[in-house]
């Protein structure tokens, strides 16, 4: 039996509730103030298709089971850059899709998944994370299927490949693939459960824009090191640039002017005027450490400085700085703070 429609046709629509909000997101992308929440429950094939085109990819679909026990399930949290979703499909199913154009990883918690480009062919067993070829038209079969997706931007993905290895190779190319390790699967599955149960469902983290934009850059990463890509193979030795000191100090100048905006490796590799990986090089050679731990380290000074001159009466709190720096828990907060400074931030807060 096949089902499914063109979406945007006057027919039903699953409800949406919290509505999106959008503001500048480092200057050149935006995200909501808060994430969009969707949750659908249908027994309509028909409604739960036109939704799934609707959210992921235009595709056709040919079911097989019982209409009459049919139920859907999805839930998402939509984050403008990226969502992350449960979903349960109770109907055996195959859909041949368009290219997703963007990155989807997942894992299988119920039924049976099997995914096929032409090329590539994959069967991921339960809570085994893998990738979609982002580029690649798919034909998807499941069976009784549940499953938690993770959806990223492909420019999110290429801005921090560029990071890593200095502007080498262009933009980052996924093959259908498992992770490449069951250290590096273990790795992700830690951070996606981060991800949505605490950075999704904390206003004051997700809300801070040097949060956010860590957030971002730490999803991309880890993607790139959790499935097979061109990037992983990229050479990461010394860049081959000669930095004078000058353009350390630069670079340094950079961070003390930006520290509160949600700036990278990127840019401060451009205020440099040196690549991401030759100003990596430089720093580990003048200064003995990294770009990032520098800027975490000013960040640390200014949350302190912050606390030390709060007014009694303007309800300050060590939990507001932290996040204000870009510093999401706040227990490894006060870790840090005091492993830098040898005091509290509560004991410098109430100095």
């Amino acid at each position: 039996m096949t089902h499914g429609r063109p979406y945007g046709n006057g027919e039903r629509r699953p409800t949406v509730i919290e509505p999106t909000f959008l503001r500048p997101f480092g200057g050149e992308s935006v995200y909501p103030e808060q994430p969009r929440r969707v949750k659908v429950d249908t027994t309509d094939p028909d409604e739960a298709h036109d939704y799934l085109r609707a959210t992921y990819v235009d595709h056709k679909v040919s079911l097989d089971g019982s209409i009459e026990r049919f139920r859907f399930r999805h839930e998402l949290t939509d984050g403008g850059r990226f969502f992350v979703a449960r979903y349960e499909h109770s109907m055996n199913c195959e859909v041949n899709t368009e290219p997703f154009g963007f990155l989807l990883m997942g894992q299988v918690f119920r039924g049976r998944l099997r995914m096929s480009t032409g090329r590539d062919e994959l069967s991921p067993g339960h809570g085994e994370p893998f990738v979609l070829d982002p580029a690649a038209p798919m034909c998807i079969r499941w069976e009784d299927f549940r499953a938690g997706l993770v959806k990223l931007d492909l420019s999110v993905v290429d801005r921090v490949a560029e990071e890593i290895t200095g502007g080498h190779g262009g933009p980052v190319r996924f093959s259908l693939a498992r992770a490449v390790s069951p250290a590096r699967a273990a790795n992700w599955q830690a951070l996606v459960r981060y991800f949505s149960r605490e950075f999704c469902r904390n206003e004051a983290a997700y809300s801070s824009p040097l949060i956010h934009a860590q957030t971002m850059r730490l999803l991309a990463a880890t993607a790139l090191e959790t499935f097979p890509n061109a990037t992983l193979d990229a050479e990461r030795g010394p860049s081959g640039e000669t930095a004078a000191p000058s353009a350390v100090r630069r670079a340094t100048a950079f961070i003390d002017d930006h520290a509160g905006e949600p700036i990278g490796l990127a840019e401060i590799a451009a205020a440099a005027r040196l690549s991401p990986r030759a100003v990596q090089d430089a720093f580990r050679r003048h200064l003995d450490t990294t770009p990032m731990t520098h800027l975490r380290r000013v960040r640390l000074r200014r949350a302190q400085q912050e606390l030390r001159t709060a007014d009694p009466g303007s309800g300050t709190t060590v939990a507001g700085v932290a996040s204000r720096w870009g510093f999401a828990h706040h227990g490894r907060f006060a870790a840090s703070y005091r492993r830098e400074f040898g005091r509290t931030p509560a004991q410098d807060l109430h100095t």
